[in-house]
């Protein structure tokens, strides 16, 4: 029995990861808290992580560090840190453990301007904005507002607020890997996909939809499932993404910014 897997780009887009500061669910004023239901706060967790975006053991091998701030026993902020010790980015989320977003995701330029923001209440809500230094409105990408997160349209602006004529939201420079663009993005995937023996023996086969952000430091970071044919699928390409490592990040006008990835992965038994 043969198989085989492909995979290719559907689309590299500019895209935030969202979720409000600080945020909090609703209480009762009689009732237990959401805190006291759903048990002890957890203290704050910090990871170490190393220049080809691995966990290291030591600050003195990291590139930089992230933090889990916890809110309540599940949820709470992601605190990431560029090698200066300035934040970089804050990602609120309701589940640590499920990756469930609510908020707005804020990222900052190490001098600590706004960034990047956009908001989350599981999937992305209205646009993904990004800003110059001065606080002005660089781009606004509008997404579908469903499960793809794809961007439907998007507008940009020039340094003084006048609109341009092409959008700024469109990198110049894509993310590379290894020297290679969203090509080698793909097969860099595809190589890691390894067809699970439970999925074979069901006979399961179909295109499994992944996105993933290359965040403007060239990590991965947001990888979910899209849609698939079976749950078996799954974790092999999540893994495979997650094995990228560190990426060389897309670029406008000289900064760094956010690039999204739609990366279809097609299993089929011969």
């Amino acid at each position: 029995m043969k198989f085989k897997w492909i995979a290719c780009c559907v689309a590299g887009q500019l895209l935030g990861a969202g979720l409000a500061l600080g945020q909090t669910s609703p209480t009762s004023a009689t009732g237990p808290t959401r805190e006291s239901a759903l048990g002890a706060i957890p203290p704050k967790r910090v990871s170490y992580i190393g220049a080809k975006g691995q966990k290291v053991a030591s600050a003195e091998k990291a590139d930089h560090r992230e933090e889990l701030v916890y809110r309540d026993s599940i949820g709470g902020n992601l605190r990431v840190y560029y090698p200066s010790g300035n934040l970089r980015r804050v990602v609120p989320y309701l589940h640590f453990g499920r990756g469930v977003k609510y908020g707005v995701e804020t990222s900052f330029y190490e001098t600590g301007e706004v960034k990047s923001r956009c908001e989350y209440r599981v999937l992305p809500v209205g646009a993904y904005e990004q800003f110059y230094r001065d606080g002005k409105i660089r781009s606004r990408i509008y997404l579908a507002g469903d499960s793809t997160g794809k961007a439907v349209n998007s507008e940009g602006y020039l340094p003084d607020g006048t609109p341009a004529t092409e959008s700024t939201a469109v990198p110049e420079k894509m993310p590379t890997y290894r020297g290679g663009g969203s090509d080698a993005i793909v097969a860099a995937i595809q190589q890691g996909v390894r067809y699970p023996a439970a999925a074979l023996r069901a006979q399961v086969q179909g295109r499994v939809f992944v996105n993933f952000m290359v965040d403007d430091a060239g990590f991965i970071r947001n990888s979910q499932i899209v849609t698939s044919p079976s749950p078996l699928l799954n974790a092999t390409v999540l893994q495979s993404v997650a094995s990228l490592g560190r990426l060389t990040p897309g670029e406008i006008s000289g900064d760094t910014v956010d690039v999204f990835f739609t990366v279809p992965i097609t299993f089929s038994i011969q």
